[in-house]
């Protein structure tokens, strides 16, 4: 039974601290400091980072202590040790953290001047002593619904945030003591001397104190958690500028803002994970009590995450080179390097990253050439809503609408990776043609990239009603007509060269025909309408010049 208590104080406490990096302030205890090596770091792209790291327990040492720098996870810290190690206790509690800034208003410049002799200047005053006294900012009291007594005894009587500042300093002159607001003084002169520019800062923080039941020598601890405040943004760039294959190229923007990477190894993640309680924080880094922290789990999320749910935009550059060989702006990375596959996620290793704590880093990540091939697609909706009401977006005296063609590009992954849903520029002979989002795209698998809009391809249609069929059905208290409607379609293509132009025509109804003859694919969306959803295909050649004409008729109940 004590072996089993001794447990759930390691889990407990365990739970309250994320090790990454040596933090600059220097907490206030006696207990020896750990060393904490971060070896790995996993990015997920939604600021969400995985972390794995050792703890050198100290050599001679029964207990230490290790300072976090962020708050985990709810549910995701995790340690493991040898069995050699004997822990009896680990006790997570707040501490107070000092150090060196410099002072940037004259309040803080009388504060790291504690005992000096100076000359305060206010109005049309001035004050002559030695500062003996600074008061310090006060703590706003928390309430505490669970004290005995009534609500006037656990809830604290409201008070502005400048309640509990600092305005107070004790001045000893000639005269006694006095005491002043010392935001009040414009100009100061010190009488003894060069003034120290510096003072002490304090703060709160987490420590975590380890008792052992014995030293243990060369051993370490392993340790992993999820913790926010750093990801990664990829992005890519196609050069089509070659006829049979396409240089594609791929680097990642990592964004850091929980703690310092030195020489560690970062994995970023291709896939789609679940993280449930990536928003929520530990209840044990105490940042919440426990009444937020119930009103996380019923919302999903702590006030970190509503606080950070901005995303994070991804800069591009376009640069235009006029007339001049830009063969070399496009970038030569190397071939990808074979990551691992982990159930549905991908994670692609790169080595040795060296990156501060605020700072962005460019991670140059592959090129290699994969085969593609120039396709236009243009994309018709359908006119019938969800109600059975027919909707044709109209221009012109005619009825015709001008529709959109897009040039695109058919991608095949011949890579060793999937490429991730990100940013891609397409370029030739050192020009940009245009930016979409390349999708994800597994292995072996295609993809379709937009290019452009391919204003040389002209393509119009027109649906006309040729038949009616009043009150041809009744449903859930509405009537329906059966309206017959012929579409037509045309496109001509403008080119110098000859094109692939892929239609597809999305229709509530039944096909009566269509010609040629299209692919057709009954989609389930359509489940719960008066009408079923069809999609009609056709895969067209046409030559510099060409016109061609598609038709299709189609019967569809209308409500009236």
């Amino acid at each position: 039974m004590k072996r089993i208590k001794k447990s759930l104080i390691f889990t407990i406490a365990m739970s309250t601290v994320l090790f990454t990096c040596p933090a600059c302030a220097v907490p206030e205890t006696t207990t020896a400091q750990a060393e904490a090596k971060l070896q790995q770091v996993s990015l997920f792209k939604n600021g969400v980072g995985f972390f794995i790291l050792e703890v050198a327990i100290p050599e001679k040492k029964n207990s230490f202590s290790i300072i976090p720098s962020a708050a985990p996870s709810h549910g995701s810290f995790w340690v493991s040790y040898p069995p050699e190690v004997e822990l009896e206790s680990l006790i997570a509690r707040q501490v107070e953290l000092t150090e060196q800034v410099e002072a940037i208003t004259i309040a803080e410049l009388l504060k790291a001047n504690i005992g000096r002799r100076v000359k305060l200047t206010y109005s049309d005053k001035e004050v002559v002593g030695v500062i003996r006294y600074f008061a310090e900012d006060r703590q706003e009291p928390k309430p505490n619904p669970y004290a005995p007594g009534g609500v006037e005894a656990t809830m604290p009587t409201y008070r502005s945030m400048d309640s509990f500042r600092s305005r107070l300093m004790i001045i000893e002159t000639d005269a006694g003591e006095i005491g002043v607001n010392p935001q009040n003084f414009w100009k100061i002169e010190f009488l003894d001397g060069k003034a120290k520019k510096a003072l002490t800062n304090k703060s709160k923080s987490t420590q975590l104190e380890v008792q052992m039941g014995a030293p243990a020598v060369g051993k370490k601890l392993t340790i992993s958690y999820l913790a926010k405040g750093i990801t990664w943004a990829p992005s890519y760039m196609v050069d089509i500028t070659e006829s049979d294959e396409a240089r594609i190229s791929a680097k990642a923007e990592v964004i850091n803002e929980v703690c310092d990477l030195n020489d560690v190894t970062v994995q970023l993640i291709t896939g789609f994970p679940h993280l449930q309680f990536a928003d929520i924080v530990s209840p044990l880094a105490l940042k919440e009590n426990l009444a937020r922290f119930l009103q996380s789990l019923v919302k999903g999320e702590s006030e970190r995450g509503r606080a950070g749910r901005a995303a994070v935009v991804t800069q591009q550059r376009a640069d235009f080179y006029g007339g001049r060989d830009m063969t070399a702006a496009m970038p030569a990375y190397g071939a990808a390097e074979l990551g691992k596959v982990a159930e549905d996620l991908f994670f692609y290793p790169v080595e040795n990253v060296e990156l501060k704590k605020g700072e962005v880093c460019y991670l140059p990540l592959f090129t290699e050439s994969v085969p593609y091939k120039h396709i236009y697609q243009w994309e018709i909706p359908d006119y019938v809503n969800e109600d059975g009401r027919y909707y044709e977006p109209r221009r012109g005296e005619r009825h015709e609408t001008i529709e959109q063609v897009w040039h695109c590009l058919r991608l095949e992954n011949t890579t060793k990776v999937p490429w991730t849903t990100a940013p891609a520029e397409t370029v030739k002979q050192g020009l940009i043609l245009g930016q979409d989002t390349l999708n994800y795209t597994p292995v072996a698998g295609e993809t379709t990239l937009r290019i452009t809009q391919a204003v040389n391809v002209r393509a119009e249609q027109i649906e006309l009603e040729t038949d009616r069929k009043r009150d041809a059905a009744r449903l859930y208290g509405y009537n329906y007509d059966l309206v017959t409607v012929e579409g037509k379609l045309s496109v001509t293509n403008f080119q110098q060269k000859a094109i692939t132009l892929e239609i597809t025509k999305t229709l509530s109804g039944e096909v009566r025909s269509s010609q040629p003859e299209a692919k057709t694919e009954k989609l389930a969306r359509g489940l719960q309408r008066m009408n079923g959803i069809l999609k009609l295909a056709w895969t067209i050649e046409l030559e510099p010049g060409e016109q061609k004409q598609l038709s299709y008729v189609y019967d569809v109940y209308v409500r009236r």
